[in-house]
């Protein structure tokens, strides 16, 4: 029988060693959890700032170009195609050469289409741009793009006039032109196009906004007359899609500008243009103007009955606004929440003849932006009638 004190020292030695084992493994395990939780939390602060990025930026702006354009605008108006096209091939826009019933083609070249004639500014106003400038620190909140040319002299001046710009319903005078174009261009082929045609009015092309064509009952013809003079005279949205069509479509617009050496002016959305997703500049609206009178594109009889349209505007709020009554104004005006704008041709009561495009960029529906635009056209006018 062993010792009660031989027992105890047992006792001890074993214990003693057990404790000396489970120690250093109850340290590792508490350093592991610490790691592992440590490790954890980063990743749960990495990934919530990757869905807060995701949310703030990405989802915003796929919303904007993507899914509303894609989607929301064709489940309001099925009747329209849905393309979707440029969002696959975003380069589809310019890789192509020619264009068939709103499919873009590679095909050989067989013409090539002259190139508009550039507005050259022999001589500055520098005096008007002046008094422009002090005139335009009113409005701090605005920002102005002018482009001004006077035909006699030559003289002229611009202010931020390549700067890009929403269009808004200004893009109805390339559309007109273009529209002239086609019609003269076919008129000795064996498929002519006369304003005199008469395209039917159907579903796919009733849209909101300006003009009264959206009220009117469906399957009714109209001639390109009528439909040119209204989308020009009330700024009709419905009428300018079915001149649109009848260009090529959007694609068919841009197609045409970029031929005629217009590098900004395009179209990115059918009327109406709440997003503004059509582009100009002041000094390209004002090379079309110019180039009405280019007997390069246009017959004299066609260029005739594009200034009658511009003639018969009935917004005469902008640059026309404050001007005398004998004064005479051939333009469009274009009106959307970021965007304010006027583009024609001015004749004077005492002879004189000058093109002037003002653009405004201004806060959602600032009304100053039309006192600018009067202002500044009243300004410009008394100068160059002084010339």
């Amino acid at each position: 029988m062993s010792s009660p004190i031989k027992k105890q020292n047992l006792y001890n030695y074993n214990n003693y060693y057990n404790l000396q084992e489970v120690k250093p493994k109850r340290k590792v395990l508490k350093v592991k959890k610490k790691k592992k939780a440590k490790k954890n939390s980063i990743a749960i602060i990495f990934a919530l700032s990757i869905l807060a990025l995701y949310g703030y930026c990405i989802c915003p702006y796929n919303y904007q170009h993507y899914f509303k354009p894609l989607v929301l605008n064709h489940i309001k108006n099925r009747n329209l195609k849905l393309d979707i096209k440029p969002y696959i091939l975003p380069t589809w826009d310019y890789l192509y050469n020619s264009h068939l019933l709103d499919e873009r083609l590679f095909v050989s070249k067989t013409q090539k289409t002259k190139e508009m004639t550039q507005i050259n500014v022999s001589k500055e106003l520098t005096d008007t741009k002046t008094k422009l400038l002090e005139q335009f620190k009113k409005y701090p909140q605005l920002q102005p793009s002018v482009f001004v040319w006077e035909y006699s002299t030559g003289s002229g001046f611009e202010i931020n006039a390549d700067e890009v710009y929403p269009s808004a319903s200004i893009i109805k005078i390339p559309i007109a032109f273009e529209l002239m174009r086609l019609i003269d261009k076919t008129e000795k082929t064996n498929n002519p196009i006369n304003l005199s045609d008469k395209r039917t009015f159907s579903e796919q092309f009733r849209t909101s906004g300006s003009g009264d064509l959206q009220y009117t009952r469906a399957n009714v013809d109209y001639s390109l007359d009528y439909l040119a003079n209204i989308m020009i005279a009330n700024s009709d949205n419905s009428a300018t899609n079915m001149l649109l069509y009848e260009i090529g479509g959007m694609d068919g617009f841009n197609r045409a500008m970029r031929n005629l050496g217009l590098k900004v002016t395009s179209m990115g959305g059918w009327l109406p243009d709440i997003e503004g997703y059509n582009k100009t500049t002041a000094r390209e609206m004002s090379t079309i103007l110019y180039n009405i009178d280019n007997p390069n594109y246009i017959d004299i009889k066609y260029k005739n009955i594009l200034k009658e349209y511009l003639g018969n505007t009935r917004n005469i709020h902008l640059i026309k606004e404050k001007l005398p009554q004998s004064a005479m104004v051939l333009h469009k005006t274009g009106d959307i929440g970021t965007m304010l704008g006027d583009s024609g041709i001015i004749y004077t009561d005492n002879g004189k003849k000058y093109i002037i495009t003002i653009l405004v960029k201004r806060p959602f529906n600032d009304y100053s932006a039309r006192n600018l635009i009067q202002d500044a056209s009243v300004l410009i006018y008394n100068d160059i009638k002084s010339l």
